[in-house]
């Protein structure tokens, strides 16, 4: 009887531990393949530039896991922003007006409107940490290329390379969707964009009309008035181009889902 049930308890045992062995299989064939599925992120915010100000910002990625962690992340994002800028005098607001505007009270101010689009296509290196089963902390760098269009009266497009680098978190709300956010700094300048010269008049110390042009002088950050001499075309040749900065910071938010 003895013999007996020790090979009972030795039995059941032998069946915990077998038990316990395959537990631990699936649970390592499951992070294996947790941490191997390919990624899509979608994520949405605010971003900053030094030169734009206040910009959506919205990016799409796809990403494939290195390693359990370390991730190479490969997007597409949008940037939209636009301003409106008003020429003002040393003395006052500017007695001109472009035309086709409707006239109002004495010291009307001209205003135009500048629209700015980008879309980044980024390379993005993640290298995570964890903390606990269900969240992380993630370091992030890499470089994008920037393809961008501005619009003051003509659409001028340029691209621009610059890298950008940050930090972000994550969390496990379900087993293969990640709720994240983001935050990181771009440094990218976009170089050779001319300037508009925009039809109207000022005023001249008699109060009559002058027609010339208004223009705006990245020197200074403001819009002058030029006669209209007849030269214009060499004006605008001969004035400097400027760049616009979207250097900057950008938080996001959004969710990734695994396969």
């Amino acid at each position: 009887m003895k013999t007996q049930s020790r090979h009972s308890v030795l039995l059941t045992l032998l069946l915990f531990l077998l038990g316990g062995m395959a537990v631990s299989a699936i649970s390592a064939q499951e992070n294996r393949a947790e941490w191997r599925s390919i990624s899509i992120g979608l994520m949405g915010g605010y971003g900053h530039s030094e030169t734009q100000g206040g910009m959506a910002d919205l990016k799409a990625e796809i990403l494939f896991p290195l390693s359990r962690s370390l991730t190479l992340g490969l997007g597409s994002g949008y940037l939209s922003g636009s301003g409106q800028r008003h020429g003002m005098r040393n003395a006052g607001m500017m007695g001109g007006m472009m035309r086709g505007m409707m006239e109002g009270q004495e010291g009307i101010s001209t205003g135009f409107d500048h629209r700015f689009r980008g879309t980044p296509l980024t390379v993005t290196a993640y290298l995570r940490r964890p903390l606990g089963y269900s969240a992380g902390v993630v370091l992030q760098g890499g470089i994008g290329y920037y393809l961008s269009s501005y619009r003051d009266i003509s659409l001028q497009r340029k691209q621009a390379f610059g890298p950008h680098f940050g930090l972000g978190a994550d969390l496990r709300i379900a087993r293969n969707v990640l709720v994240v956010g983001e935050v990181n700094y771009r440094f990218v300048s976009i170089k050779g964009f001319k300037a508009d010269l925009h039809p109207g008049f000022d005023l001249d110390d008699q109060g009559h009309p002058m027609d010339g042009f208004w223009y705006f002088d990245q020197a200074d950050g403001r819009y002058h008035f030029r006669l209209d001499d007849g030269h214009k075309d060499e004006f605008r040749r001969g004035h400097p181009r400027f760049d616009i900065s979207l250097s900057g910071f950008s938080l996001r938010a959004g969710l990734r889902f695994g396969f």
